[in-house]
């Protein structure tokens, strides 16, 4: 028994110290090889491992002209003919892979220079393809190469091949494209190679057309457009916006003849997409009807037709057509009449004054209280508390602000004394008689001492400011509105002639 142990362990130290399963290496004879630029047979280099996993590769710039094929440890390395008038040089790189630490092997392969180069070309025509955005037919182009020996191979490059397709047969290359989702222009490239380093590759550009969209028309608001007699929100016009697609676009205010409109009139913008629908205020108390006409160019578009109605005025006693600014009425000088006593016991808390605002031309009777010429008239009856003449024997119209109101009822008890609140003056009303047609708060515009115009003021403000250092001189603002709606805005400035009593104050 210890005899066959002895013999076990001897054994197996023999083994351990065997150099040929212990040696690790990898080496390739020849390390280099040299082909002529044509006609050159295949080579072949040994590779010699000992205890070695390995592999080969072509380097990159190699692998279009260089193959090599494994035979156990043999590489069979052949050559495609060289035919430019320069030599090559590839490598075959030989490493492990069994995580051995062994150094790669490369072998150098050298191919000659052709000593008589042919001209090696492609030609691609066209050398361009457009095709319409959708339902687009395939087109075909041919490529040409200058020799026999050289073949060409044809695909779209990386960022056109998710919609140009070609497709090869002979000397052509036959593209088709997918129909184009996006309304802009599109353009790729077909890279066409030569077998043959000598040759130049080609690209044939490939645009596509923007889908087109159908012709369209939209306007906003599409249905009955009615507009207020005096406008919107004071304004004389209205915006509709216009959506067109792939079609120019006319409109117009017509009547139900088709007729121009003497109330209303549009301006377009086609390149902002609007209609700017301007219109006058309606001073007539019956509507008045129109239409708004969009027409399109597209012949497969109808025209639109937008109904247009303004309606009545209210009942109104105002002439103006529209807003009156006070500066334009030239108001130079002003009337007025106080009386401050009471006709009672009883003092009233409150005075009444009357006031009349005249511009150069129209001026007062004294003797009828009649105004004659020609000329504007703002006539007023302000409310203060109750004053006495200061120690200038002078009575200043109190500074505030005056709110028109509605003239304030008699009081239901006969025995309680009937007066008007502070601050306020009485809206414009019209009487029966001749003398009462103008009550309170009117604009009256005379010619040749007959009125032609007028306009009764039945809300706003008066802002009245004695102007310091002056005897009856005052700033007068004024924002008020008549009964058709119409602003009355301004400022008056100047002196104020005061009657109290009957009395002209200062002589």
């Amino acid at each position: 028994m210890k005899k066959i142990l002895f013999a076990a362990l001897a054994l197996l130290a023999a083994s351990c110290n065997n150099p040929e399963t212990d040696t690790q290496s990898l080496e390739t004879s020849p390390t280099t090889l040299d082909f002529e630029a044509t006609g050159s047979t295949p080579q072949t280099v040994q590779v010699k491992a000992q205890n070695v996993a390995w592999e080969h590769a072509v380097s990159a710039d190699a692998k279009a002209w260089m193959t090599v094929t494994q035979d156990g440890n043999t590489l069979s390395v052949s050559v495609s003919d060289n035919y430019m008038g320069e030599k090559r040089i590839g490598q075959i790189r030989i490493r492990p892979t069994d995580g051995s630490k062994l150094p790669a092997r490369s072998v150098t392969v050298t191919q000659q220079a052709n000593p008589a180069p042919p001209e090696l070309s492609l030609s691609v025509n066209p050398a361009s393809l457009t095709f319409q955005g959708e339902g687009a037919a395939p087109q075909q182009v041919t490529v040409t190469a200058s020799a026999e020996l050289l073949s060409w191979t044809a695909a779209p490059d990386q960022e056109s091949a998710s919609w140009i397709t070609a497709t090869t047969a002979g000397d052509r290359i036959t593209v088709t494209v997918a129909d184009n989702p996006d309304t802009r222009l599109r353009a790729g490239n077909i890279l066409v190679i030569p077998s043959e380093e000598a040759a130049a590759p080609k690209t044939l550009l490939v645009i596509q057309e923007g889908k087109i969209l159908p012709p369209a028309l939209t306007v906003t608001p599409a249905g009955p457009i009615e507009l207020p007699y005096n406008g919107l929100n004071g304004n004389l016009y209205l915006l509709l916006n216009v959506e067109a697609q792939n079609t120019e676009w006319t409109a117009k205010a017509v009547d139900a003849e088709d007729k121009a409109l003497d109330w209303a009139s549009t301006t377009v913008s086609t390149s902002e997409g609007y209609i700017n629908l301007s219109f006058a205020r309606n001073t007539q108390k019956q509507p008045r009807s129109g239409f708004v006409v969009v027409t399109p160019s597209a012949e497969e578009l109808e025209e639109i037709r937008i109904p247009l109605t303004q309606t009545a005025a209210p009942d109104h006693l105002s002439t103006l057509a529209g807003d009156l600014d006070i500066a334009s009425l030239g108001l130079d000088h002003g009337y007025s009449a106080l009386m401050p006593y009471a006709p009672y016991d009883t003092l009233l808390p409150t005075i009444q004054w009357e006031l009349n605002l005249l511009s150069e031309g129209l001026t007062v009777n004294p003797n009828f209280g009649t105004f004659e010429g020609s000329g504007h008239r703002l006539h007023f009856l302000p409310v203060t508390d109750r004053m006495e003449a200061n120690d200038d024997n002078l009575y200043p119209l109190a500074d505030g602000v005056y709110d028109v109101v509605a003239t304030k009822p008699f009081p239901e008890n006969p025995e309680e004394i009937y007066h008007k609140d502070a601050w306020t003056i009485d809206k414009g009303t019209e009487g029966t008689s001749w003398s009462t047609k103008y009550s309170n708060f009117w604009y009256l515009e005379y010619r040749d001492n007959e009125i032609v115009g007028s306009a009764p003021i039945i809300s706003g403000t008066v802002t009245v400011t004695k102007t310091a250092g002056f005897e009856n001189t005052y700033s007068i603002e004024f924002d008020l509105l008549d009964d058709f709606g119409n602003r009355i805005t301004g400022t008056y400035a100047g002196s104020i002639g005061l009657n109290v009593n009957g009395t002209r104050l200062p002589d």
